[in-house]
């Protein structure tokens, strides 16, 4: 048995799976398509699906992983190119392009929590990459920003803590829905509130 040969039709497969629920999504929307619709267009039996994803919040967890890796490599562009700029600007751009994703994936978002409510499930946010990224970065830019301040920010790294849990995606929804605040909006209130009293 060619175990290079199974593991790419396995990868390529998967690919498929996600390839074909993300064109679905996109024209009918998360909540409308059901796994037997993604099955279908995907030219699968669902045994084939459900042994790869559980559930449909489990197919929209790997969607988001994806999109967080774009978002990542996006995020270190931007820092790289706003190198020149203050640190509290710069952590402003971050939470603006954060609030930005929560909008353009929150379908998704909705979704795994809708699953893993019903399941009960406990993951670890704080060990997972999303958050360890966002806390070096964070971190990272407040550090900076410590080195030009007379009175400095006691810690850094708890201070990032308390920056990525106000960014759950469920408090960004309850902004949007309960105060019809835009993104942008929210990401600006962030920063008047949070970021920028620190750079004084």
């Amino acid at each position: 048995m060619n175990m290079h040969g199974s593991r790419k039709d396995s990868q390529e497969l998967s690919k498929s799976i996600l390839q074909t629920a993300k064109a679905l999504f996109e024209e009918h929307g998360v909540e409308a398509v059901s796994m037997h619709q993604i099955a279908k267009a995907a030219g699968i039996g669902q045994g084939t699906l459900y042994r790869r994803y559980a559930n449909k919040g489990d197919l929209c967890m790997m969607l988001l992983k994806e999109n967080f890796s774009e978002l990542i490599e996006e995020l270190k562009s931007d820092l790289q190119q706003s190198a020149h700029l203050p640190p509290c600007e710069r952590l402003c751009c971050v939470f603006r392009k954060l609030f930005l994703f929560h909008e353009k994936r929150s379908k998704l978002l909705g979704e795994i929590h809708a699953h893993r409510k019903m399941e009960h499930k406990k993951t670890d946010f704080f060990q997972s990459p999303p958050y360890t990224f966002l806390h070096h970065t964070i971190s990272d830019l407040l550090e900076e920003a410590n080195r030009s301040r007379k009175s400095p920010i006691a810690d850094p790294a708890v201070t990032a803590h308390f920056f990525i849990s106000a960014l759950s995606p469920h408090t960004y929804m309850h902004l949007r829905d309960t105060y019809e605040y835009t993104p942008e909006r929210i990401a600006d209130l962030f920063c008047e509130s949070f970021v920028k009293p620190l750079c004084g």
